[in-house]
């Protein structure tokens, strides 16, 4: 990039000019800045807003240096530091607004321009309990494609309650000082008052209820207790998921798309997608995001809501979520699989210290040749790997047998590489004192072990299905939890189908958008004529 390319391209341009006419009155931004400390950052920070305030007459946009009047005037010591209309609300940006932090940055802007945010107005009320200070710590990344929505929350607060409720983002590459006095090496990590409430991307309600009562806590209330009336409810927003609802709604199936955290499930974290027809390659939040757009234009998509249980009715079955009651015909569950624990001394006690499930989310934090270990054989294990290696990360991969389990493509790749791997080792335990910096190594063929200096682990074994609602249901599973389907996606229980990985069995994306595809017409087929009263399947 020279110095005379913009930041914003033309057709980018275009689009934020239409977004921003959201905006209704002026929002002052006060942007602080050094020249002599995290330069890449601040430069990259001041041309941003720069260009943006060039795109409407809406925002009001003040640079300056650190160290003068209207530092010390806001008490700040670090930079690059973003003050979002600090003359209605508190609310600070600690680092660049740059990669998935730049789309919740640019919310923020029409929810402080507008005065309107995305809590429901049930998370309101609740919020009207508040009557001391609040302090919203949330620590992220800019590849971390959980943190916008929970940034997002914390925002919305602070406008909410300008009095009441201040909000800090926090960078932790950038504010890597922060991150270790605050232990939090993993993100999105959420603090309230300076107490950790919560790890990874909360539900609204939840999220809501930490910030009352300022402490780990279960969601007390409900949004909405109307029941609603749907054709089909879908469990989980991953390929399957978005593939069923699109086919699902085409057949004239009234479907609503329920998924507890992000959408897109454990593709959105993968950092490029090789073998997905139509795309030489693609990151895996890239191909979700254009999966999602197609689904929304057809399905009530719903994020951050939980089905917390499913009853069966007359009419078919009612299903309780964080949020509301739905009354739907047919259940579809595509809620795929959770990662797999090694469970060994210090896993818990150092997740979000130094432990991590997810690559694209912690990794950035890693990126100066910190050391950090890779376990794992597969796809994803060797996927992370050559992921972390090319953030600048000093990886090493360790795998309990004598081959990899990954396509021949990535063990070549991380051959290409140079990533040393440990063959025939296990990791047996994680130490440190208040984050990780050890790890017990054992060569399982000599029965020796060894202690390795390093500062994060990522973990990469496998996954578990997230099959707690079909248990509930009284759906077959296998040996290894997952949901036992016939060719057409239908379960054992009448009316209740799965597809993706929730089935076990080849997990590609592929196979979990073609398994969508045929629960959809299955669903539509079974609607009109129901196998379970005419004895047909």
């Amino acid at each position: 990039m020279t110095k005379k390319d913009p930041l914003i391209d033309e057709r980018s341009q275009k689009i934020l000019q239409q977004d921003l006419l959201e905006m209704k009155d002026p929002v002052m931004l006060i942007l602080f800045t050094s020249t002599t400390e995290n330069k890449p950052f601040n430069e990259f920070s001041s041309r941003l807003l720069t260009e943006l305030s060039g795109l409407t007459d809406k925002l009001k946009v003040t640079i300056e240096e650190i160290g003068g009047p209207l530092s010390q005037k806001f008490g700040i010591t670090r930079t690059p530091t973003l003050l979002i209309a600090p003359d209605k609300f508190k609310i600070t940006l600690l680092g660049a607004p740059a990669g998935e932090e730049t789309r919740v940055f640019l919310l923020a802007l029409i929810m402080a321009s507008t005065g309107v945010t995305i809590l429901s107005p049930a998370s309101k009320m609740r919020l009207t309990a508040l009557s001391e200070a609040r302090n919203i710590k949330i620590f992220v990344s800019p590849t971390c494609p959980y943190c916008p929505a929970q940034t997002a929350l914390a925002i919305a607060a602070a406008i909410e309650l300008p009095n009441i409720v201040s909000t800090e983002i926090i960078e932790i590459y950038e504010n890597r000082d922060l991150a270790v006095q605050f232990n939090a090496l993993s993100v999105p990590q959420t603090f309230v008052n300076d107490t950790l409430v919560g790890s990874g991307l909360q539900p609204e309600e939840l999220f809501v209820e930490e910030v009352v009562s300022a402490a780990r806590g279960q969601a007390s209330f409900r949004g909405d207790t109307e029941r609603k009336e749907r054709d089909l409810l879908i469990i989980g927003a991953g390929p399957a998921g978005l593939t069923a609802a699109i086919y699902a709604e085409r057949g004239g199936i009234k479907t609503v798309v329920l998924e507890r955290s992000n959408i897109g499930g454990q593709v959105a974290i993968t950092p490029v997608v090789e073998n997905y027809p139509g795309f030489t390659t693609v990151a895996g939040k890239t191909l979700m995001d254009i999966m999602a757009q197609q689904a929304l234009s057809y399905a009530d998509i719903h994020e951050g809501e939980e089905v917390l249980s499913i009853i069966r009715t007359d009419a078919g079955f009612e299903a309780t979520s964080s949020r509301s009651v739905y009354s739907v015909k047919a259940i579809l569950i595509t809620a795929g699989a959770e990662s797999k624990k090694l469970g060994i001394p210090g896993e818990e006690l150092f997740q979000g210290r130094g432990v991590s499930y997810c690559a694209t989310c912690d990794g950035y934090f890693f990126r100066d040749s910190r050391k950090v270990l890779v376990v794992g054989g597969g796809n994803t294990a060797a996927t992370d790997a050559l992921y972390l290696k090319n953030i600048g990360a000093d990886v090493t991969l360790v795998h309990r047998r004598g081959e990899l389990r990954a396509e021949q493509f990535l063990q070549q790749e991380l051959k290409n590489s140079g990533i040393p791997i440990l063959y025939n080792s296990e990791l047996r335990e994680v130490r440190g004192d208040k984050k990780l910096d050890r790890a017990i190594i054992e060569d399982t063929r000599e029965k020796h072990a060894i202690e390795l200096a390093v500062e994060g682990v990522f973990i990469a074994i496998g996954y578990m299905p997230a099959n707690q609602i079909a248990v509930s249901l009284g759906v077959a599973i296998d040996g290894e939890g997952y949901i036992l389907v016939d060719g057409r996606q239908r379960t054992s229980v009448a009316g209740v189908y799965a597809a993706g990985d929730i089935t076990g069995g080849l997990k590609q994306i592929v196979t979990a958008v073609s398994q969508g595809a045929v629960a959809a017409m299955t669903i539509f087929e079974d609607l009109a004529n129901p196998y379970w009263k005419t004895g047909r399947k």
